[in-house]
Formats: structure tokens, C-alpha cells, sequence
């Protein structure tokens, strides 16, 4: 109920903000869009306000390990620059600029919009609705080798991290003398043929081990370091990956938070490129 209240809250002055700043008015956001033409300025005050404070609060979450409310804090998502957030941001950018209006604001204009925002409201919601069968068709146009190429990534003797694996690595990570591979990807974000399921029946038919133990970019929630905890535990060296080894390294190093220094965890993480860093309060 607490936390509903909180929610509630929270709405009602985004809401609020939104229409004392104007951001419900299309004509001040195509305004601001239009930057060689009559451009209006304005609108970079009112994201200053929200980036400034929520600059402030990321840096005093980074210092909590609960919230006020005593939730788990998200942790910091990854920082991949990846085709479909291009893609995306792109398609983002393009429809609020014609519009005038993205998801918040167009809320709030069906109390004026008229039919107009009425009918931006369901194009919206139909866009939401087609966008896994799109996702799913771009990543069958897609090549499959998108990702780095497998790249066994040691971060202790018997613990190793790699990007995405196609299913002709398995041979090799059997021969490398794993017994156990760890999924840390999402299937939401690559085609079938590597979803876990799939990827399961070809490591285990190779006669290894495979948990499925998927981490959407910035839920390293307790349950998730306890499962790839208990997979790490293995008669033999066990191999993990994602998309880059990032959330492989982080699950990791979030599993022997106390038990190693933070320091040694970050530097052992950063000799293959991640940055463990925004991790620090987590690790002890």
C-alpha cells in the first residue's frame, strides 16, 4: 500500500511537471526539434531539471543497497551500444519529432488532444503490440555472428565468461575441458536458434552441464547472484555468457562480494574490459 501511495505520488508530479513545463504542447517539442529552423530553446531548461536531480539521486542510490521503501535498487544496465537501440532511439526520435508527443505526454493530451491524440495514443500502443514480431524479423535479416566472436574470457581458474556462443562453439568449450555452461542471455534478444532451450540440448548432448540463468541488463537481483552462485559450484571449470561476458562478470563478482576484496574483483574483471567500477557499494 506504501509503496502504491509512493507511486501515486511520484505520477502526479510527473504528470504535473509535464504540463506546467509544456511538454504536452507539440508545438513547443517539434519547436525545439527544429533546430535550423525556428528553434525554441526552452525545452533544454526542463531537461536539466530531470537530469540534474536524477544525477543527485543515482549518486546517493549508488551509496544504498535498499531503497527507502526497502526494494532492491537497480543496479546499473549495461552500456552496449547494440543495434537494436539504435534502432530504436531512431525510430524514437523520428515519431516524437513528427508527433510532437512521446508515451507521458501523449497520456495526458486525451484530456485536449481531441481525436488527434486519441488516434497517436492507439498508433502507439499498436506499435508496442507489432514490436516483438518486428524485433524476431530484423534478427532473421540480421547475420547470425552479430555479437563478438566466442572468446573463452578467464576470470579465475574455473570460472570463464565469453559473448554470445553459437551452437558450433560447443565442440570447442568441450575440448577447453568445461563441464558446465551458464546462460546469463535473455532470449529476447537474439534469434531462436540460440535461445536457451536450443542451446541446452546441444551443450548437453556434448555432455555437459547447462543452467539457464537469464539477466536482463541491470536486475543482478539476490535470486540471480544465488542461482549462478550455486551453478558456479562444479566438479570442473564452468563456462558463462551474455551478449559481451559483462553480465557473466558482474553475476560473478556480485557472488563473491565479501569473501574477496571489491578491489581485487573490479581489477580481475577490468583486464578484459569490464567495468565493475559502478558495482563498488555492492561488492563490500
Amino acid at each position: 500500500m506504501r509503496r502504491n501511495l509512493y507511486a501515486g505520488l511520484a505520477g502526479g508530479v510527473f504528470g504535473l511537471g509535464l504540463l506546467i513545463s509544456g511538454m504536452t504542447d507539440t508545438t513547443k517539442i517539434r519547436g525545439w526539434l527544429d533546430v535550423f529552423g525556428d528553434w525554441d530553446p526552452t525545452l533544454a531548461f526542463v531537461m536539466a531539471g530531470a537530469i540534474v536531480p536524477m544525477a543527485i539521486a543515482w549518486r546517493v542510490a549508488a551509496r544504498r543497497r535498499v531503497a527507502v521503501l526497502g526494494n532492491s535498487i537497480p543496479s546499473p544496465s549495461e552500456t552496449e551500444l547494440d543495434r537494436d537501440l539504435v534502432i530504436g532511439s531512431v525510430l524514437f526520435g523520428v515519431g516524437w519529432g513528427l508527433a510532437g508527443l512521446c508515451p507521458g505526454p501523449s497520456m495526458a493530451s486525451l484530456t485536449y488532444g481531441g481525436w488527434g491524440g486519441l488516434l497517436f495514443l492507439l498508433a502507439m500502443l499498436a506499435g508496442m503490440v507489432a514490436a516483438p514480431g518486428a524485433r524476431k524479423w530484423i534478427n532473421r535479416l540480421a547475420t547470425t555472428r552479430r555479437d563478438p566472436v566466442m572468446e573463452i574470457r578467464h576470470l579465475t581458474d574455473l570460472y570463464a565468461v565469453s559473448p554470445q556462443i553459437l551452437p558450433e562453439d560447443v565442440a570447442t568449450l568441450k575440448a577447453a575441458g568445461f563441464v558446465r555452461v551458464i546462460c546469463n542471455r535473455p532470449d529476447g534478444e537474439i534469434p531462436e536458434a540460440l535461445h536457451a532451450s536450443q542451446m541446452r540440448k546441444i551443450v548437453e548432448s556434448a555432455g555437459m552441464d547447462f543452467v539457464d540463468n537469464q539477466v536482463v541488463p541491470g536486475n543482478f537481483s539476490p535470486e540471480i547472484v544465488a542461482t549462478q552462485a550455486a551453478a558456479m559450484q562444479a566438479n570442473g571449470p564452468v563456462f558463462a555468457y551474455c551478449a559481451s561476458g559483462n553480465r557473466s562478470s558482474v553475476v560473478w563478482a556480485l557472488s563473491q562480494a565479501g569473501r574477496v576484496p571489491a578491489d581485487d574483483l573490479i581489477a580481475t574483471a577490468a583486464r578484459w574490459g569490464y567495468n565493475l567500477e559502478p558495482f563498488r557499494s555492492r561488492l563490500g
